[in-house]
């Protein structure tokens, strides 16, 4: 059977007819009918090859193949991975950079407050009273390994506050835990609502020209007879041991005949004490703290800074009351007093803070040792963290000669 094929516009088939010379027609439609009128074509009556026809129905097909479709799959699929990563490596840089800004700001807000602290230790009292400005305890951890943590120190400021005037210590009975002060003194021997007003502050007893001092706190005053030059009577002053955490069952530890005393107000006088717990965290306990037995305390003393892997400190001695430092430690043996914590003059400090988020792109990043001398390593520091030192040097004015 012979097939007309009515066909329209350009192609390569259009071309072929017209490359044999046959001639337009407008009379008839493909299908043999009668044509629209007006619509013109070309009339082609022959057969049509089957490469031909595959041609003309390639032409009238629309939309993708199956093949286009899974390669656009695959490509965008590629795209999109590519934004999705370029997406979580932008997260994580702004996350790590919001965690160091924040570590930053906190950490030069507490060394700022450490240094206002710091700055007031030994206030209320005479730089010539052998009472230390501070009590230290280097590589605290070894104290209290639950408490403290490993190679950090502890520091304690202690800020007096209001202190009388200076009395001669008459007689001192170690046994009896009391010693006998001369009159004129500002002990008050009086009761108000059965109660000494003297009673329950704290009493400074030191030798001049040596570095014995004790510190106890007053349990019980009597009136005496008359001692020493002058009018009016003497007063014991007591300080009884397991009345009070300044009493040591032992005494004074030293003779205080011909010594002198002060009285200072318990209300008035501050102490912070200043450590690093086994979490990291740099905390500061208000009030009496004893640093050699920390474990009931510790839950109490405030957080300052978290992430912190160190905070050390180097103490600057004045050895001959020139005002000029003669020498610098990092150790320090409370025992023996050794150095002299009386000579304190500067604090040198460090604090080793780090960010809390490890990093992909941060590696082989070995943890600054900071004290040489404490002979601990550090083997288990996180390598692919940020940590940044602070550091800072206080001038304890109130020891200046």
């Amino acid at each position: 059977m012979r097939r007309i094929l009515f066909l329209t516009g350009p192609g390569p088939v259009h071309r072929r007819i017209r490359e044999q010379g046959i001639l337009p027609l407008s009379m008839w439609k493909s299908d043999g009918q009668k044509p629209v009128p007006g619509q013109t074509g070309w009339c082609l009556p022959m057969l049509l090859s089957r490469r031909e026809e595959e041609e003309v129905n390639r032409q009238r097909e629309k939309g993708f193949s199956l093949v286009e479709l899974l390669i656009a799959t695959v490509v965008g699929g590629l795209i999109m991975a590519g934004i999705y990563s370029a997406f979580m490596s932008s997260i994580n840089v702004f996350s790590t950079q919001q965690e160091i800004i924040e570590m930053q700001f906190n950490s030069k807000a507490v060394v700022s407050f450490l240094k206002e602290k710091f700055a007031n230790a030994g206030s209320g009292v005479p730089a010539d009273v052998p009472i230390p400005p501070i009590a230290f305890l280097n590589n605290a951890a070894t104290i209290s390994s639950t408490s403290y943590l490993n190679g950090a120190d502890a520091i304690q400021i202690r800020m007096y506050g209001n202190v009388g005037e200076a009395m001669i210590v008459h007689s001192y009975n170690g046994s009896a835990a009391n010693l006998r002060l001369e009159q004129p003194n500002p002990v008050d021997v009086n009761t108000v609502n059965n109660q000494n007003t003297s009673v329950g502050n704290l009493l400074l007893v030191w030798n001049p020209g040596t570095t014995q001092y004790a510190l106890v706190e007053i349990t019980h005053v009597n009136e005496v007879a008359t001692g020493g030059g002058g009018t009016g009577n003497d007063t014991t002053v007591n300080f009884s041991p397991g009345l009070s955490i300044y009493n040591e069952p032992g005494g004074l530890g030293a003779n205080y005949s011909g010594g002198l005393a002060m009285m200072i107000d318990q209300s008035a006088m501050s102490t912070l004490t200043f450590f690093v717990d086994t979490n990291g965290v740099l905390r500061m306990a208000d009030g009496n703290f004893d640093l050699q037995n920390p474990t009931a305390s510790t839950v109490a003393a405030l957080p300052l800074l978290d992430n912190v892997e160190d905070f050390q400190i180097q103490i600057g001695y004045d050895t001959n009351a020139d005002n000029i430092v003669d020498n610098w430690s990092w150790t320090y043996d409370p025992v023996a007093n050794n150095p002299n914590i009386n000579q304190a003059l500067v604090l040198r400090c460090f604090l080793l803070a780090r960010s809390q988020r490890t990093e992909r792109f941060v590696s082989n990043v070995t943890r600054p040792d900071i004290d040489p001398d404490d002979g601990i390593t550090y083997g288990g520091a996180p390598t692919n963290v940020r940590r940044r030192i602070y550091s800072f040097t206080v001038q304890l004015r109130n020891r200046l000669n």
